[in-house]
């Protein structure tokens, strides 16, 4: 093949744009059914594209989560701890799209190593968040609106050739503070209990009993919310402006499921000052974390459905359907890598993976997944969890509890356990995570960072 044919090949392949939220809850958008909130544009990517209803993270925090996206691999399996360590020699979807030729670029939350410059897992251009200004309060519009000026400016640049790009933001990460006219554009929301499951009733008593007000407090998470959704708008109109959305598969997800309200640690005899030293730290910010898991239970650091599973959506034109809806498919960042390379062409070789291929959903076609989902945190005294099919077993954690089995076919919020009446496939089910949890490293390696 001469170069202009590979030129050619090379411009076929599709563009990928991988945008993540951080901590935002599977019932947070319009479109996976918010009583209140606002997301015309990403409502607007699910209508021209595939929203998924179980698609699963690898983690329930932000450096495991992230984990699984770039390596197709469990994050349990790493002794050393990716955030503080990195991914050793382990292959990347970024160097093996790089290798076969893609501009990569990396814009927002790193949470992935030590290292962050140019060349790192075979991304061309990062962007740090010191360098795009995120959390300045001079800015008029949302907190992300730097990572996606940075990520549309690499976009402009690379047109002409393939690349891939994850852009990934902070919102609605703590603390969630938007500037007044987001939270206005809110002002006259007032929260009834009853418009949502009976799991967020907590984070309501949390606000309550901390002295905070739920509805300016609910005001101000949809206003954060609805400054990510008017980024994300404003990257699909360059695509469209520059010809590239036909050719361009975008991606938008989360990271894990909603953080908790964290009321516990509000000291009032010194919010004042704290506040004072620094307003976007302020111990009354953390009453605006309510974010929704729809009627699922749990959130951020539990592998309950309400920790693990967050919104889908996909959107390439005329390869992922329109305005469909899959409620069967049960994928997972875990399968980013291998599902990527496929779409793209590019090959992966023997490398060691978790995750499968499951474009063929993607593509609205028949899936069937084959393998199990898997959740362990790094700590030899986790408890693990188990998903096969509509099954989720929850192992209790080495100081005690009951084993938890779940149809969550009929039963998604997890309310309702069936281990005593399905042996069976208790039995089953513990043999497979303890057959993986036998591989896992017996001692795991931490630096004094804390994951968020």
């Amino acid at each position: 093949m001469d170069n202009a044919a590979q030129c050619a090949e090379s411009a076929r392949r599709p563009n990928v744009v991988l945008i993540l939220a951080d901590d935002l809850g599977y019932g947070d958008l319009a479109c996976y059914g918010h009583p209140y909130a606002r997301t015309p544009n990403l409502d607007r990517l699910a209508n021209e594209g595939t929203r998924f209803t179980q698609f699963c993270t690898t983690g329930v925090t932000c450096c495991p989560s992230r984990t699984g996206f770039m390596t197709g691999k469990f994050p349990a399996t790493y002794r050393e701890y990716p955030a503080g360590f990195g991914f050793g020699e382990r292959a990347t979807v970024t160097a093996l799209l790089h290798d076969a030729g893609y501009r990569t670029g990396h814009f927002g939350k790193w949470h992935i190593g030590p290292t962050q410059k140019p060349g790192t897992y075979g991304i061309d251009v990062i962007g740090e968040d010191r360098e795009l200004g995120v959390g300045r309060t001079s800015d008029s519009r949302g907190r992300d609106a730097p990572i996606f000026d940075a990520a549309i400016r690499f976009i402009e640049q690379n047109k002409d050739r393939p690349f891939y790009i994850n852009v990934w933001g902070h919102i609605t990460h703590f603390p969630v503070n938007p500037p007044i006219e987001y939270a206005e554009k809110f002002k006259d929301v007032r929260v009834k209990e009853a418009d949502f499951s009976d799991y967020m009733a907590d984070k309501f008593a949390a606000v309550r009993k901390a002295g905070g007000n739920v509805d300016d407090c609910m005001q101000r998470y949809l206003g954060d919310l609805y400054s990510l959704d008017e980024d994300v708008g404003r990257l699909l109109k360059r695509l469209d402006e520059l010809g590239l959305r036909d050719n361009t598969i975008v991606v938008f997800s989360s990271d894990q499921g909603p953080a908790p309200v964290a009321s516990a640690g509000i000291d009032k005899r010194n919010a004042r000052a704290r506040k004072k030293q620094n307003p976007d730290r302020s111990p009354e910010i953390r009453l605006n974390m309510l974010g929704y898991a729809g009627g699922l239970r749990g959130g951020k650091h539990t592998m309950y459905e309400g920790g693990v599973r967050v919104p889908m959506i996909v959107r390439w034109p005329a390869r992922v359907p329109a305005g469909r809806i899959d409620a069967i498919s049960l994928t997972s960042g875990i399968d980013w890598l291998p599902t990527i390379c496929a779409l793209t062409g590019v090959p992966t070789g023997a490398i060691d993976q978790d995750g499968e291929d499951v474009s063929a959903a993607w593509l609205g076609k028949s899936y069937t997944r084959r393998k199990p989902l898997l959740w362990k945190t790094s700590n030899v005294r986790s408890n693990l969890a188990v998903r096969d099919g509509q099954w989720k077993l929850h192992q209790p954690n080495r100081t005690g509890g009951e084993v938890e089995l779940y149809d969550l076919s009929t039963d998604a919020g997890e309310r309702n356990n069936l281990a005593v009446q399905h042996p069976e496939i208790v039995e089953r089910l513990t043999t497979i995570v303890e057959r993986w949890n036998a591989t896992l490293p017996t001692k795991y390696v931490k630096t004094e960072d804390k994951d968020d």
